[in-house]
């Protein structure tokens, strides 16, 4: 053997070794990765589904009204302030009346003056018709004292009417509570001028509170006069008596106005929300399912992912073995007939006692293997967990 020859071999001999080496320390091939968990939802058929339809309304005073006076005048007094309470006929403001004061002097003189003149003008009536009688006075005399003691007659009555007008004026400076109120409101102090009919009180009747809303659809129909409802007030039950059903339509909104009495001591103030709730039962076929078991297909088809036993074929075999798959996933579209907050009600390619996934769909898809775990629940933020 050549001598420049046995370098070269065991350079080749090293580089072998050095090679096999290498492959005996190379990492096993990757395990295939363990079948996602789902959480099972078990769809059993509905015959009906129940309806809840909420109408909202706001709680008012029964009667609401802005006084002013009739009369203007300038502001003298005004008696009470804002948030009390007070009984009808209470006097809450008055105008000067000085002014009124002096015209009823001068009406009251005017009818004592008047009634003097009436009562001498019929005395002396009554003595030319005595006269009349021995032919001491002429018939036009007696006629001419008949005349004069209408005249008078009539001059005292007006006189007494301007006096009972100037009293009214008076009456009507004052600002009396039309029935047991609550001050709400106060737009004028003392020393102001005001024009006829300006407002300077708002009161509210103090007892008497109702609700007033709007209901569409058949609902109305059940709402008669003197039915018993239930409210919710910002969360605290009360009850209220129907009060009335205004028989006439809105055109835009197609909804019929309806009044309702709060009872006495129902723990509402004016300007609360209430809510009204009706329930009814709808007769129709289907499944409750939960709004996370819900995937949005093509064309607006909503689809849901049933479980089905098995593998997804023979190719396939080894695989689910591998990774622990137990069942596939199968879409089955559905239509939805009507939503609650966390679940619809659908109907579509169910059976009664299909399991689905009931969330999660985000990650998993149709054909996909999984293997069910039950102790996870439906409503599961996640749906799924990975083992």
């Amino acid at each position: 053997m050549r001598p420049f020859l046995r370098p070269i071999r065991s350079i080749s001999a090293v580089f072998c070794l050095t090679l096999l080496a290498a492959c005996s320390d190379a990492p096993p091939p990757p395990e295939a990765p363990s079948a996602l968990a789902v959480a099972p939802y078990t769809a059993e058929e509905a015959e009906s589904y129940e309806v809840a339809q909420r109408f909202s309304g706001q709680v008012e005073a029964a009667r609401r009204s802005s006084l002013g006076f009739e009369l203007g005048g300038e502001l003298a007094a005004v008696l009470v302030d804002e948030g009390a309470t007070v009984s009808a006929g209470t006097v809450l403001a008055r105008l000067d009346t000085a002014r009124l004061v002096a015209a009823r002097a001068e009406a009251s003189a005017a009818v004592d003056q008047s009634r003097a003149q009436a009562e001498l003008a019929t005395a002396t009536l009554k003595r030319v018709e005595g006269a009349l009688e021995f032919d001491g006075v002429s018939i036009q005399e007696v006629d001419e004292a008949r005349e004069r003691s209408q005249r008078t007659d009539a001059a005292a009555v007006a006189a007494e009417a301007q006096l009972r007008r100037i009293e009214i004026d008076l009456a009507k400076s004052e600002i009396r509570a039309p029935y047991d109120a609550a001050v709400v409101g106060r737009f004028a102090d003392e020393g102001q001028v005001l024009g006829a009919g300006q407002a300077v009180l708002e009161v509210q009747e103090a007892a008497s509170l109702e609700v007033r809303l709007s209901v569409t659809g058949d609902v109305v129909d059940s709402l008669i006069k003197g039915a018993r409802v239930e409210l919710d007030i910002d969360g605290r039950a009360a009850a209220a008596t129907v009060g009335a059903v205004i028989a006439r339509r809105d055109l835009r909104t197609r909804a019929i106005e309806v009044i309702l009495e709060l009872d006495d001591g129902a723990p509402a103030r004016v300007g609360d929300i209430a809510e009204l709730r009706f329930d009814r039962t709808v007769r129709d076929t289907g499944f409750w399912v939960p709004v996370d078991a819900l995937t949005e297909g093509a064309r607006g088809v909503w689809n849901v992912l049933a479980v089905r036993e098995g593998d997804r074929g023979n190719s396939d075999t080894e695989a689910s073995k591998r990774t622990g798959a137990t069942h596939v996933l199968e879409r089955r579209p559905v239509e939805i007939i009507y939503q609650e907050a966390d679940r619809v009600f659908v109907r579509g390619a169910l059976e009664d006692g299909d399991t689905i996934v009931g969330g999660g769909l985000h990650r998993v898809v149709a054909g996909q293997g999984v293997r069910i775990a039950p102790q996870l629940r439906a409503e599961n933020d996640a749906g799924v967990e990975t083992p």
